[in-house]
């Protein structure tokens, strides 16, 4: 499975959730605006959904900003 996003500015990337259920785990965290999701089972359905986040230097800390996730999207593997 190919995903591909629209680019968004001043940001430091994107985080990529997937998952057969609701309960979702983070697959990658993307500089790019798209990524690959190897070794899915062919005829399941997973649901998808990204976020962005931004990583702030604070005197000896850096916190991590992030956003509100995408709508969820279903994907059924070929």
């Amino acid at each position: 499975m190919t995903l591909k996003w629209k680019k968004k500015s001043q940001i430091s990337g994107y985080e990529v959730w997937y998952g057969t259920s609701k309960n979702m785990i983070v697959i990658k965290k993307a500089k790019k605006t798209s990524t690959v999701c190897k070794k899915l089972k062919s005829g399941k359905k997973y649901f998808v959904k990204i976020r962005t986040y931004k990583t702030v230097k604070q005197k000896n800390k850096s916190i991590k900003i992030v956003s509100k996730f995408s709508k969820v999207k279903p994907v059924k593997i070929k």
